[in-house]
């Protein structure tokens, strides 16, 4: 199990408490995922990566045609699959790296707190898979996190590495460090800017883009 994988299935029964703090201003940017996650999604089918114990997966699953939801922890899936979802949906173990669909499998695709994750050496990569099992025209979503100093603890930085880290430190005491990467809204139009970009928000504590892939030879 490697150290991601590791962090969130321990973390997996204290995951959600992120999402209840007590900040007007995470709250209102929180809804404004919300929203535009059943804005965008309409009646569509939609693969989702990296699920986790399917907070996002509930207010997807209000609008679309089917859901195909994975995740690389056994834990977090356990979780997400005890939930009450307005349509059925297939929770899959599977790795974001190598997706187990075919070509042109979903017409929508979302990703949610993923990217701040991938190995900006990874990125080409990751996107390549994931748009591989979309159809022209799907719809994608992405939303993470904003850096605040403050929140979600410590940032690593380390000579000749690109990619930045965080020290996690979970309610039983135990100490991990994960690979958290942050961006600019610059940043993030320079990585997703080539699509068709339907929305784009960067607000202060999240960012989420919109957009819809163009299937090209």
């Amino acid at each position: 199990m490697n150290n991601l994988n590791e962090y969130y299935s321990k973390r997996a029964k204290e995951y959600e408490k992120i999402y209840h703090r007590d900040d007007p201003v995470r709250q209102s940017e929180q809804i404004k995922i919300a929203e535009m996650i059943k804005d965008v999604f309409q009646n569509r089918e939609v693969l989702e990566i990296a699920c986790g114990t399917g907070y996002w997966t509930v207010f997807l699953s209000e609008v679309t045609k089917s859901i195909t939801a994975i995740d690389n922890s056994d834990e977090v899936l356990t979780i997400a699959r005890s939930k009450h979802y307005k349509n059925p949906i297939i929770f899959q173990k599977s790795d974001a790296y190598q997706l187990p669909f075919g070509n042109l499998s979903f017409d929508g695709g979302m990703a949610n707190f993923w990217f701040s994750h991938v190995p900006k050496e990874k990125i080409q990569a990751f996107l390549d898979e994931f748009h591989r099992a979309l159809k022209n025209d799907a719809i994608v979503f992405m939303a993470d996190n904003v850096y605040n100093e403050d929140v979600g603890g410590k940032l690593v930085l380390k000579e000749g590495n690109l990619n930045t880290y965080k020290i996690r430190i979970l309610e039983d005491g135990s100490e991990y460090e994960i690979l958290k990467n942050y961006y600019t809204e610059a940043q993030i139009l320079d990585v997703f800017g080539k699509n068709d970009i339907q929305d784009v928000f960067y607000g202060k504590c999240f960012w989420f883009i919109a957009y819809k892939f163009r299937v090209t030879d």
